[in-house]
């Protein structure tokens, strides 16, 4: 069995590795396809550090990357669907590299073991499904919402926060490695209305998914892995919408954030391993409540 030391070795060695090859990439176009490339970088080049941190952040708590993305875009004049859209193709690089990291982790039984395992894989089934039916019945079958997205992401990070502050302070163990029948309806509920919420504001289903699991006495670390895979499903499921319908992607954006966010989601997980339980809930309530009451 390999020792410590050798597996630290090995990581950094892979890291390193993926970051060449993700850096590689958008320089590559850059040089090719650019016109300008000195200029491009300076325009656009501070949406690598953004992206960096928005899949820190999603991957290492179960958030969306949204949460940081939609409003750091409000910030820089970037709003509507066009926020929404890079949003989302942002999150298909760095939730999904998020998602790999910490199935990978539970495959290797680091968090309870072959229950864990099974635990995620049926979590995982019935949460991904609903979640996807949600995304894809709000694009093409509702209306859009009368609210500005600002406005509704607001509200829902602060109510958010709150709630998954509440639910942090109530002591209970987290040691349920079984789906009960009676937790079906709620997860479905959650899930459906999440994914609808998503293909609003870019987060929704995650946070919602991970605070239920959280309130119903499910493991830790495998409700981050399940909140962030199944944000993963949901985004890749409604990124057609937006590439072919209303192409409010921003290309130049996503040429920078999107590899910086396979880089944090590749990590996130060491984060959320080296936070414990319940320094990474009380974190990531934190942090959501701050991004609604500042925006």
């Amino acid at each position: 069995m390999l020792s410590s030391s050798v597996k630290a070795c090995q990581f950094l060695l892979q890291y390193k590795m993926l970051v060449a090859l993700v850096i590689s990439v958008p320089l590559i176009i850059i040089y090719f396809y650019i016109p300008n490339p000195l200029e491009f970088i300076s325009d656009y080049g501070h949406f690598f550090p953004l992206g960096l941190a928005g899949a820190i952040a999603a991957n290492s708590t179960g958030a969306g990357g949204g949460i940081v993305f939609i409003p750091a875009f409000t910030s820089l004049g970037i709003d509507g669907v066009n926020a929404l859209g890079t949003s989302l193709a942002i999150q298909c690089f760095g939730m999904t590299a998020g998602s790999i990291s910490w199935l990978m982790s539970i495959h290797r039984h680091q968090h309870g073991g072959e229950n864990a395992v099974k635990l995620t894989h049926r979590l995982l089934l019935i949460s991904g499904i609903t979640s996807v039916c949600g995304m894809l019945s709000a694009q093409y079958l509702l209306p859009s919402p009368a609210w500005k997205i600002t406005t509704i992401f607001q509200y829902f990070s602060i109510t958010f926060g709150l709630i998954l502050m509440i639910v942090t302070l109530r002591k209970s163990k987290h040691t349920r490695y079984n789906v009960r029948k009676r937790d079906l309806p709620f997860i479905v509920i959650v899930c459906f209305v999440g994914g609808m919420v998503t293909s609003w504001i870019s987060i929704g289903v995650g946070e919602w998914l991970a605070i239920l699991l959280f309130f119903l006495g499910y493991p830790t670390m495998v409700v981050v892995c399940v909140a962030v895979c199944v944000s993963s499903i949901v985004v890749l499921s409604g990124i057609p919408y937006h590439l072919l319908i209303t192409d409010s992607i921003s290309w130049p954006i996503v040429l920078f954030a999107a590899p910086a966010a396979i880089l944090g989601g590749s990590v996130a997980r060491l984060l959320s391993e080296r936070l414990g339980p319940i320094r990474l809930k009380i974190f990531f309530s934190a942090w959501i409540l701050a991004t609604g009451l500042t925006m």
